[in-house]
């Protein structure tokens, strides 16, 4: 008999010291739905580093962790490009009002930490570099044969 309410008594303050209901998974373990996935590297493996590569050094795409483009690239141009794409190229949009799967506060978090990792505001000390986008229209003749001469080979 004493070792029955011994036992008894073991499994009742086991039960007892329990921090959750029998059965029910630990937080950790649940699975995050992946529209509030806010983490960078979670976000940037899965979304980007395919083409610009694990540490955004570039790859098929142009290098993220350059400090110079960061310099020249302000945030409205880098949000615009992740959201809507660029079309004409395989930089797909990503933004779910373009058709993509991320949300704004996703974006918002891509953008942020490529900013925060990979720029060095004095990467362009004393120097003024060109706007990063044309200031008008452009001269489409003059870009046809621009692009005949040097990258039609190629492209």
């Amino acid at each position: 008999m004493r070792r029955l309410v011994a036992a008894l008594s073991v499994v009742i303050s086991g039960c007892a010291l329990r921090d959750r209901p029998p059965g029910q998974p630990p937080a950790e373990s649940q699975v995050m739905r992946p529209d509030k996935v806010t983490a960078f590297a979670l976000l940037f493996a899965a979304n980007c580093a395919g083409c610009h590569g694990a540490e955004g050094r570039g790859g098929a795409a142009l290098a993220l962790a350059d400090p110079v483009y960061l310099a020249i690239a302000d945030d409205v141009t880098i949000r615009r490009v992740v959201s809507d794409g660029v079309p004409g190229t395989a930089m797909p949009a990503f933004a779910q009002s373009a058709g993509g799967m991320l949300t704004d506060e996703q974006i918002e978090a891509i953008v942020g930490a490529i900013r925060a990792r990979w720029a060095r505001p004095d990467a362009l000390r004393g120097v003024k570099p060109p706007p990063y986008a044309a200031r008008g229209d452009g001269d489409a003749r003059r870009g046809a044969s621009v692009y005949a001469v040097y990258c039609s080979s190629c492209h």
